[in-house]
């Protein structure tokens, strides 16, 4: 036996053909042209660029040098345009500030393209009920160059950086923000403007009816609040633990709490201990009471508490009950057990988000200029839509399907690229489990050649 990587004519990601079909029927080239403009030859022709970064990282690639997978075997003739890895390293640092904020809206306004062009199949029923997730997330970093790059809470030296999700109750989740910024950022720190933004995509993929946004205690933030009030959304965030709390809760009657059973154990890192049962009651609270801090005005709403006990031994070694408690500050119009349930959700939703974008081109931050790492994390998330569109397209089954599930089956698919009389034909592998799916998204992706 032989081998000898010698063949001109295959092609090893033949799925990124319908995924690029999909990014130019919805107008990315010309939309990049219009929104990116970068000046000096680094900048020339940005949608070529831009669809060979996305187009690199739906085939896997995680740094700027696996970028070349595009120029291996036949892929040029699927692809014209295709740019080399060191001219789009040099692209990506031609980023400042400004075309950073240029590519998150553009970025944007593809994602409302997407949701548009589906007929809303991406988000089935986003325009009755729709959940926006907004979290943060520390990526470690190792080069010792790389700009904004620190130590914050969680003591390891990174970049953190804030994304909020759009979802339904039967559709999986899209990223409809993203925002870089240095690893010893607070939270809070413009976590108000960068929560209007992602309402606005929100309203605009949609989501015309019920939206309620879902953070954790980083967003317990009064002016953040008041502008998902003022966009006609509902809010559900967890409470800081502060001591005017505590009164409150010791106020609530001991016959108000309803026990719970979770479906699914969640762990507390606290105590690392599984929690299987809970209660939950709830009374009225208003917060931002303080005017000189908060000058936008208090907020009145319900405050949803769960406590679950932790089994303490006393000096005399008898078990004494402790209990541990959570608050969330709410204005949902569900009831409690349901108001808390629908609050828990939250973070299986972004955390399987977090790990697509792990197990994709965030592996990495490759670039030691910041803002050039900024714009990879755009083109990450973009990508993450455009995957998600192509799910949904592809079949049923693919629509929840997660990032590596859709890359190994819709993606990475082998091909040989054959012509006879003037027409291009892509031999794929025989049997091949998910041709179907397949063929139906070649169907009806079919449109004029990308990158050109």
């Amino acid at each position: 036996m032989a081998a000898r990587f010698d063949d001109q004519s295959v092609v090893s990601h033949a799925g990124l053909l319908p995924l690029l079909r999909l990014a130019e029927n919805v107008g990315f080239a010309d939309l990049a042209a219009e929104r990116i403009r970068i000046p000096g030859p680094a900048g020339a022709n940005p949608s070529a660029k831009l669809l060979s970064i996305v187009a690199g990282m739906a085939a896997g690639a995680d740094s700027i040098d696996d970028l070349d997978v595009l120029r291996a075997g036949a892929m040029h003739r699927l692809f014209r345009g295709v740019r080399a890895p060191s001219t789009l390293g040099t692209f990506l640092r031609g980023f400042d500030i400004g075309h950073a904020g240029a590519l998150e809206a553009f970025a944007a306004q593809v994602l409302i393209r997407l949701a548009r062009a589906t007929g809303g199949r991406l988000l089935p029923g986003v325009g009755e009920y729709a959940i926006l997730d907004v979290d943060s997330k520390i990526t470690q970093v190792y080069g010792h160059g790389k700009v904004g790059a620190n130590r914050g809470y969680t003591h390891v030296r990174g970049y953190h950086f804030l994304a909020a999700t759009l979802s339904t109750p039967i559709a999986a989740p899209v990223l409809l923000a993203t925002r870089l910024r240095g690893g010893q950022a607070d939270t809070r720190r413009n976590a108000t403007s960068f929560v209007e933004q992602a309402l606005r995509t929100a309203r605009g993929c949609g989501a015309t009816g019920n939206l309620l946004v879902r953070a954790d205690s980083g967003y317990y933030v009064c002016s953040l609040i008041h502008a998902v009030i003022a966009a006609g959304a509902r809010f559900s965030i967890t409470m800081r633990q502060h001591p005017g709390l505590q009164p409150v809760i010791e106020g609530i009657d001991e016959h108000a709490w309803t026990p719970i059973t979770y479906a699914t154990p969640v762990f507390d890192q606290d105590t690392g201990t599984w929690i299987h049962t809970a209660q939950v009651a709830e009374t009225s609270y208003t917060a931002f009471t303080n005017s000189t801090e908060h000058p936008q005005g208090p907020i009145s709403a319900r405050l949803i508490v769960r406590r679950y006990r932790v089994e303490t031994r006393s000096e005399q070694g008898e078990l004494f009950p402790v209990w541990r408690y959570q608050a969330i500050f709410t204005n949902t119009g569900l009831n409690t057990v349901d108001a808390e349930k629908q609050h828990r959700g939250r973070a299986g939703t972004i955390e399987q988000v977090f790990a697509d974008l792990n197990n994709s081109a965030l592996a990495h931050f490759p670039s030691g200029q910041f803002h050039a790492n900024q714009a990879w994390l755009t083109l990450t998330a973009l990508t993450h839509n455009l995957l998600r569109t192509l799910g949904v397209l592809a079949s049923q089954a693919h629509a929840r399907a997660r990032t590596a599930t859709l890359r190994r089956q819709l993606i990475a698919v082998p091909a040989r690229v054959t012509r006879t009389a003037r027409t291009l034909t892509l031999r794929l592998p025989q049997n091949w489990p998910w041709q179907d799916s397949w063929l139906g998204l070649f169907t009806s992706t079919a449109g004029p050649p990308p990158l050109r």
